[in-house]
């Protein structure tokens, strides 16, 4: 997670890290602790909160024609989605929407012609709600790549500041690479900023999930070599080491 732009406020607190880091190397090069070069650093992170979550919730319907799109076909797909923002950290994913395209393996490419003619037949409401792109990387990996980045900064650059954006890559395998860009809240996120939360007909998966985990207890495995394998028994091995040509070797 990091901020998308630079504000007085990151910039004041990076100076702030900037000026401790110096006077630090100054303070090491005073006492012969360094060599004779200063290098300073620092990281373009969050000013508050920057180990908190943000959640995508999808719909039954959005996720499933998601993960029929990315199964069926077996060349790439790109879809658009509907989402709905919940509050600062949470956006909700409830309807996809495809515009006309040719495609390979590797490449979805679409007309200037049926890309007017997709944003057209969005109502309003639709048209209002459209913050959500994808497309699948069939077998490959799900890494943005440079074509990839370059399309998600030229949508970012169109929106002047205002909204977010969500895209994500999916392949076969059911991995899903995430990319947010808020400007409402100034931050970025990527995967690994990012859970997921799926909607069914009573609630969420994951209070499903929070109700049942008391009835799966996993079984613990116990080995002779293991720590009270036996009877509760406190066994003391005083420094075995595993050969692997086999058997043990140790003290004795």
């Amino acid at each position: 997670m990091r901020p998308m732009v630079l504000t007085d406020e990151i910039k004041r607190s990076m100076l702030g890290k900037l000026w401790e880091s110096f006077m630090e190397a100054c303070d090491n090069f005073h006492n012969g602790k360094s060599s004779s070069t200063i290098t300073l650093k620092t990281n373009f992170t969050r000013v508050a909160g920057t180990d908190e979550k943000v959640t995508i919730i999808y719909t039954p319907s959005a996720y499933l024609r998601m993960q029929a799109l990315v199964k069926h076909f077996s060349t790439e797909v790109a879809w658009y989605g509907l989402v709905e923002r919940i509050d600062e950290k949470c956006f909700r994913i409830y309807d996809v929407k495809l515009c006309k395209q040719y495609v390979d393996g590797a490449k979805v490419d679409t007309t200037d012609e049926d890309t007017i003619e997709f944003f057209d037949s969005l109502t309003d409401e639709e048209a209002e709600h459209l913050h959500f792109q994808a497309h699948s990387h069939v077998n490959m990996g799900t890494d943005a790549s440079a074509v990839d980045v370059q399309n998600q900064y030229d949508i970012i650059d169109n929106m002047n500041g205002d909204g977010f954006y969500i895209f994500q890559i999916w392949n076969k395998k059911g991995e899903i690479s995430t990319y947010i860009y808020d400007h409402e809240y100034n931050v970025y996120y990527d995967s690994k900023d990012v859970v997921f939360d799926y909607e069914d007909g009573d609630g969420f998966i994951s209070d499903y999930l929070d109700s049942v985990k008391d009835m799966v207890t996993e079984k613990k495995h116990y080995y002779p070599y293991q720590q009270g394998a036996y009877k509760g028994e406190d066994y003391s091995y005083q420094g075995y080491s595993q050969n692997w040509n086999g058997g043990y070797r140790g003290d004795y």
